[in-house]
């Protein structure tokens, strides 16, 4: 089956290579090209750790920063898929050794990887599962623990339907951290060792912010502000349809539009654009210029509003600023849940206290009962939903005070992920 693998590997890198040599994004594409082809010159390492996107990198911060400071002569490595999670990383933990392209997962990419890095533990966080590299790492008898695992019921579909190369695969991790009870019982169903389970619970309980970042760019501290995070295609049409119903009752209300993902940025400004609403990107706005009622501060003279007004939003069109948002807005919504995306992190805005709404679609995140349970949380459907929603949160305010507390008890509840994923490592190292 792993031959069968690698056959379809490469395959699919050679219809790959044409989006590896001509993508837009890395600044430096020669390094970019190595490393995901395998390429690169590499030096041994203690720990290699996988994350694959901003939200797993994000996620991982605590983590890592623990590691470092709990061993800090182990030689740590961390590697991302995409370029918005390596310039992340890049800015977020200066403190590692080496910041890499993970190798495309086929065995002629990861063998030379993994011979020169040759890691003790390698780490890969929410159950990545890469065939051909846990093959190479087991014969060089490298260590494989998952940490901050978890498994969608969608996943967990698709899985069992090859679960015969699942037992196999699986079989490959010394060990699976899982986030909660649902996760560990789908992995053990699909063939993983029952003592080799175990519940850590979810580094993103354990997430920590910068309290003094700026955010002087945003509206002014006295303006309530909407903000929809981490969107995908489908939602923002309905963010902005509720927002016309709110902005008859609450005119001045403002939104921030946080797209997922970067490459949508100019199609959501364009939406925004037909919407009739006047807006400014994050990226126009000058650094450390707060928006006031004198107009836009872009830096793109053609798109100030020309009666001088406030933008009624800005697009976010920025990589990593997002997390700290969440401090200074009055509403959050998480996006990837009006559609099944499987949604997005509640955890941020909780950690500041906000009152969250989401869509039907949170598989990615069981806690989101929880949240609904203990009224942290309200679930949404449609444009008219969010705005009737959205409208009563901002004419009770006691009520939206108080579902901010209560999701702020769920995060302070639920730490402890960090220490615990700590100690497993530490369990391992001196012993490989």
């Amino acid at each position: 089956m792993l031959l069968l693998y690698n056959l379809l590997s490469a395959i699919a890198i050679l219809l790959y290579s044409p989006w590896i040599f001509f993508k837009k994004g890395p600044e430096d594409r020669t390094t970019f090209i190595k490393e995901r082809y395998g390429l690169a010159e590499y030096e041994k390492t203690d720990i290699w750790m996988h994350a694959v996107s901003v939200g797993e990198v994000l996620a991982s911060l605590p983590f890592l920063k623990a590691l470092k400071k709990t061993f800090p002569s182990t030689k740590i490595v961390l590697s991302t898929t995409t370029y918005t999670g390596q310039k992340i990383a890049r800015d977020r933990f200066p403190e590692a050794d080496r910041i890499m392209y993970t190798p495309v997962d086929a065995i002629f990419c990861t063998r030379r990887v993994v011979r020169l890095l040759k890691p003790e533990i390698f780490i890969t966080v929410e159950t990545e599962l890469w065939p051909a590299l846990f093959q190479t790492l087991n014969n060089l008898d490298s260590r494989i623990v998952i940490l901050n695992g978890r498994i969608s019921n969608a996943s967990y579909t698709g899985y069992r339907k090859i679960i015969f190369f699942m037992k196999k695969l699986l079989s490959k991790v010394d060990y699976f951290y899982m986030q909660d009870d649902g996760g560990a019982e789908r992995i053990i169903n699909l063939g993983a060792d029952r003592n080799r389970v175990g519940i850590m619970g979810n580094f993103k309980f354990d997430m920590e912010f910068d309290h003094s970042a700026s955010l002087n760019w945003l509206y002014p501290a006295n303006s309530d502000i909407l903000l929809a995070a981490s969107t995908h295609k489908g939602e923002e049409e309905i963010i902005l349809d509720a927002y016309t119903i709110i902005k008859k009752t609450f005119a001045e209300l403002k939104l921030v539009l946080a797209p997922r993902h970067p490459e949508r940025f100019d199609e959501v400004a364009e939406l925004i654009g037909k919407k009739g609403y006047s807006y400014v990107r994050r990226s126009e706005i000058i650094q450390g210029t707060e928006i006031s009622g004198q107009g836009s501060v872009s830096a793109n003279k053609q798109r100030q509003p020309t009666d001088n007004r406030t933008p009624d939003i800005i697009l976010l069109d920025s990589v990593g600023e997002l997390p700290n948002v969440f401090a200074d807005i009055t509403i959050t919504f998480v996006g990837g849940s009006l559609v099944p995306i499987g949604g997005h992190n509640i955890f941020e805005p909780a950690y500041w206290s906000k009152p969250i709404i989401f869509g039907p679609h949170m598989d990615n995140f069981p806690a989101a009962a929880d949240f609904l349970d203990s009224n942290a949380a309200l679930e949404v459907t449609s444009s008219k939903n969010i705005s009737d929603t959205v409208i009563d949160l901002l004419n009770n305010n006691d009520k939206a005070v108080q579902m901010g507390k209560n999701a702020k008890k769920i995060v302070d509840k639920n730490t402890g992920a960090v220490k615990r994923a700590i100690e497993l490592v530490r369990s391992y190292i001196g012993t490989v």
